[in-house]
């Protein structure tokens, strides 16, 4: 081999070399990304209805959290005709009061959105309840961490 073939060659691995260092940053900076903004997904089923709540990102922050609620019946047809009522709450402890807040969730698309404020870090729990027209209201509650 000449030697500028010989220089070629090297200017080759080199090139190889950046490239694998820079796929590499690439991936650990995907992972890293996608790492921090986990969502969560939880669901129960009451009196023939499935009621799933989802956040965004969790663990839930202290403050303003974008939460959402699909809730379906046994076919697992949407159900968008109720009434959906959130009470976010953390159960009293000792020496401290009991905090509370209730919404009504608003319906976009086939899924009611509503925003908990999570005043603290701590476990805090989302009491859903689905209430249709001429029938009693359904109830899950779903416990969720706030960091």
């Amino acid at each position: 081999m000449s030697e500028s073939q010989l220089h070629k060659n090297e200017r080759g691995v080199i090139a190889m070399k950046k490239l694998s260092i820079a796929a590499v940053v690439t991936v650990i900076t995907l992972v890293l990304i996608v790492g921090m903004s986990w969502g969560y997904e939880t669901q129960k089923t009451a009196d023939g209805l499935t009621i799933m709540i989802t956040a965004g990102r969790y663990p839930l922050v202290s403050g303003d959290n974008a939460l959402s609620v699909k809730v379906t019946d046994g076919a697992g047809k949407p159900v968008t005709d109720a009434k959906v009522t959130v009470r976010f709450f953390m159960p009293a402890m000792p020496g401290m009061a009991p905090m509370s807040s209730t919404t009504e969730a608003v319906l976009k698309g086939d899924v009611y959105r509503f925003t908990a404020n999570a005043a603290m870090e701590g476990t805090w729990k989302a009491e859903v309840s689905v209430a249709k027209t001429g029938k009693p209201p359904v109830r899950a509650t779903f416990n969720l961490d706030s960091r």
